[in-house]
């Protein structure tokens, strides 16, 4: 295709003139180098953005975090993905007229959702818990299956922040990785042991932009199960329409049985990506670098929590936080196979 060899050949100039060191350290990192020799596997398939960003679940690390950082955010290497509009901000009336972020305390499992790049990915379990009213932490991890058994991403830091006109958005801004920001809409929900006898749930709309991508955005159920229960479809589809969408064409459920891969698995996957190394082009930066988003590149952003007035709550929460991932690992999925 030319106009990715075009791209390709720009972002290669760039990343030898501009990027030489984050360039170096990924050449020498193997899973930097896994990272650029995936992607070579999915030139001119028809998902070839999903695999691309695939190929970053599979191999994330802060080496690679720093390679994107230079490529996107520093030297501008890549283009910055323009707002298309696919995700626009709601409609007024849309967003539910209260909210109180004492729902999030806990465990909960994302059990359907919208969009395949961000959305749709095995065992998706997120923790979160409040330090007070209106202001909450996250760890939210999902299934990687890596080629050494790992499961989870575990050093992402997400803050939000309820907006105190609107209490059903969500604002987690200020970040340093990419610049990233993101808003979370609740569209639809029910508190533990609600009236209504419904289980648990929140259908939050998402959006956002990044140095890499303006505009990225998707929808996710939240579920305090691990499987989406079926009483709550009728209230989902409901929720779905305020937002143009139809619930049974438009999500898909995830799978969070968490389980576990076994050594022929783990062997098949490091077979897998062996081939030639091949450079991003745009579209595969712009995508992966917005995957990456809330994973380990925020470690700036973190030293301002913890050095603000707000660290003594932020590092009880983040203990918390690291303590619930610990103890759902050891419980339900165990230790990983060797």
């Amino acid at each position: 295709m030319p106009a990715v060899a075009g791209d390709s050949k720009a972002i290669v100039g760039c990343l030898f003139s501009k990027c030489q060191l984050p360039l170096a350290k990924c050449i020498t990192n193997p899973k930097c180098l896994a990272n650029v020799v995936c992607i070579n596997t999915c030139n001119n398939r028809e998902d070839e953005i999903g695999c691309q960003i695939k190929c970053g679940d599979l191999f994330e690390n802060d080496v690679v975090g720093d390679f994107n950082k230079c490529v996107v955010s520093d030297m501008g290497c890549v283009p910055q993905k323009p707002d298309e509009g696919i995700y626009p901000e709601p409609k007024p009336g849309t967003l539910v007229e209260k909210f109180d972020t004492k729902l999030w305390n806990g465990k909960w499992y994302i059990t359907s959702g919208q969009n395949e790049l961000f959305d749709i990915f095995p065992c998706q379990v997120h923790f979160f818990t409040e330090t007070e009213p209106g202001k909450f932490y996250g760890k939210l991890n999902w299934r990687i299956e890596e080629p050494d058994g790992e499961f989870f991403t575990r050093d992402a830091i997400q803050e939000f922040v309820q907006d105190p006109k609107q209490p059903g958005h969500l604002v987690n801004h200020d970040n340093e990785y990419l610049h990233y920001k993101d808003d979370w809409y609740i569209i639809d929900y029910e508190y533990d042991d609600n009236p209504s006898g419904l289980p648990p749930f929140a259908f939050v709309y998402y959006r956002g932009s990044n140095d890499a991508w303006d505009g990225y955005g998707g929808v996710v159920i939240y579920t305090r199960e691990a499987k989406l229960p079926d009483s709550l479809r009728p209230r989902l589809r409901e929720a779905a329409k305020k937002i143009g969408y139809d619930f049974d064409k438009d999500f898909a459920d995830t799978d969070n049985s968490c389980q576990v891969m076994d050594k022929g698995e783990q062997i098949m996957l490091k077979e897998k990506f062996a081939g030639k190394v091949l450079l991003q082009t745009e579209k595969a930066a712009q995508a992966q670098a917005t995957k990456f988003r809330g994973n380990a590149f925020n470690s700036i952003k973190a030293q301002k929590i913890f050095f603000s007035k707000d660290g003594p709550a932020a590092q009880k929460a983040f203990e918390k936080l690291a303590n619930d991932v610990a103890d759902f690992e050891k419980e339900t999925i165990g230790a990983p196979s060797k």
